[in-house]
């Protein structure tokens, strides 16, 4: 089984970095030198991807998109059958919870079911506090857990790959116990 993985998320949030980190293969990398001042070098223009196997015939394509809304065309080709979706956000761009909602939207809104956690990353340079966080998205109507993630780390972003395995398998167990 192929499942499809989107991480999406606000520019310099650490994207391609998780992709990169959590990939078996060497990654198909779209950046390229950034036009405008976005407060890093490069930037993603495409569709970044790696795949990581889980087991024999299971494996998971890890599709990366660019975090500018100009960009939107590319999100509508990789929306499409998503298995989950990751949400990664900058600790300091907190402050602006409708845009991250907007961006959900985008992916996850029409959905039956889609497994959806969200990694604060740069949480080196700025404190958070996850209970605030999960308050303001859960009065906007998301319902997410949310983890403190440097996407550089192997372990830290594997957390947020095994909770969406975990939380697709809880939703698995539900249907089949509402079946009996």
């Amino acid at each position: 089984m192929y499942r499809k993985l989107v991480v999406i998320g606000d520019v310099g949030a650490g994207k391609s970095t998780l992709i990169r980190t959590l990939s078996e293969i060497e990654t198909v990398d779209t950046d390229v030198t950034s036009s405008k001042n976005i407060g890093k070098p490069l930037t993603t223009v495409g569709i970044d991807y790696g795949r990581i196997t889980l087991g024999e015939g299971d494996a998971i394509g890890l599709y990366g998109v660019p975090g500018q809304k100009r960009y939107s065309f590319i999100w509508d080709m990789v929306k499409e059958d998503i298995w989950a979706c990751i949400l990664l956000v900058k600790a300091e761009h907190l402050r602006a919870p409708d845009k991250l909602i907007d961006l959900i939207n985008v992916f996850i809104n029409d959905k039956e079911y889609c497994p959806l956690a969200i990694g604060v990353t740069h949480t080196d340079i700025k404190a958070i506090n996850q209970v605030v966080i999960q308050k303001v998205l859960q009065e906007k109507g998301v319902n997410a857990p949310v983890f403190s993630v440097d996407a550089r780390k192997k372990q830290s972003s594997l957390l947020l790959l095994h909770t969406l395995l975990s939380m697709h398998n809880a939703n698995d167990f539900s249907k089949r116990e509402n079946m009996a």
